[in-house]
């Protein structure tokens, strides 16, 4: 096999490595074959090339909010490795391997505004499609005009409404679509006010968020409370807390995780090296040597505890690969 995908893509393919190595959490076996994609057209042909031999494939992107399995992943990982982008106007032209943050100190320097709430934000701007990531009540479904995508075994572009965006989630996520490239249209405008709202956001990540230890983000959706039903007299009592209070935390139609994990006592929970942080209780932290087994009877227990007191069932927003 390893042969024939060198016939296909040259001698850099690798095999056996460490995908622990890749992303985020520090957590994960190695991949059988393993190969790094520089250009859109690099991308392409190794599916293609995967499809073609029958083997399992999984695109890597910047690796945050991803839980790989201790074994490993048994096919071809791609590594998104195509990051350059252009600025024309105020449109943005960018590979789905740049990185979120370079794109966004590029746009703010070039005087274009529309997107500080991704200040902070982990991973690449593929990824950031494919689930649809946002913060302070925005998503990529707000700037992005379309999307240069593989599937079906052709290209194709995709416009924002054909991408069928939800709370965290694209129709690339729950299909076999490969985002190659985006289109964003942010404003032109002063930046100063984005500049600060930036450097606010990233300040308050840094305050509130476990970025000494490696994790995946938040390992669970907020719950959203406009397509989940929520008994509130019941979320309320279980909680111990006030209806005041309650409205407060779910004024922008969020339930948040970590409200839930910090009334219930769960933050700084433990399985082996994995832990419920004690800095946000929406993030699992690698500890030491944390394993993906570890990690998952952590989720397992916590999704178990909530649904038992409060009668919701959580979905995790971290993907699982090689289980």
């Amino acid at each position: 096999m390893i042969d024939k995908l060198r016939q296909s893509l040259g001698e850099q393919v690798k095999e056996n490595e460490i995908l622990a190595n890749y992303v985020t959490f520090k957590i994960g076996g190695p991949a059988r074959y393993f190969y790094a994609a520089k250009t859109k057209a690099d991308l392409v042909k190794a599916i293609a090339a995967a499809q073609e031999l029958k083997l399992d494939y999984f695109i890597l992107g910047g690796g945050s909010n991803l839980l790989v399995s201790d074994q490993g992943f048994n096919g071809l990982v791609i590594k998104q490795d195509n990051i350059d982008f252009k600025i024309d106007g105020t449109t943005v032209y960018a590979q789905a391997g740049a990185l979120v943050t370079d794109v966004l100190r590029a746009t703010l320097e070039a005087g274009l505004i529309g997107w500080a709430w991704a200040a902070g934000l982990p991973g690449t701007i593929g990824g950031a499609v494919r689930g649809n990531a946002g913060a302070y009540g925005q998503g990529m479904s707000n700037i992005l005009k379309s999307a240069e995508i593989y599937y079906q075994a052709k290209v194709q572009i995709y416009t924002n409404e054909q991408m069928g965006f939800s709370y965290r989630h694209s129709l690339a996520k729950g299909q076999p679509i490969i985002i190659l490239s985006v289109v964003l249209e942010l404003q032109k405008g002063d930046t100063v006010k984005d500049l600060a709202q930036v450097k606010k956001y990233e300040q308050y990540r840094s305050d509130t968020q476990p970025q000494d230890l490696p994790n995946a983000g938040c390992i669970f959706k907020n719950i959203d409370l406009s397509t989940v039903e929520v008994n509130k007299a019941r979320v309320i009592k279980a909680l111990d807390v006030t209806e005041a209070e309650y409205d407060e935390k779910t004024k922008f139609g969020k339930l948040p995780v970590s409200f839930i994990f910090d009334r219930l006592n769960l933050k700084g929970k433990t399985m082996g090296g994995a832990q419920v942080s004690e800095k946000h209780g929406a993030f699992i932290v690698n500890i030491g040597q944390a394993r993906a087994d570890q990690v998952i009877m952590l989720m397992s227990d916590l999704k178990m505890r909530v649904r038992n007191q409060l009668g919701i069932q959580l979905q995790e927003e971290v993907q699982f690969i090689g289980f």
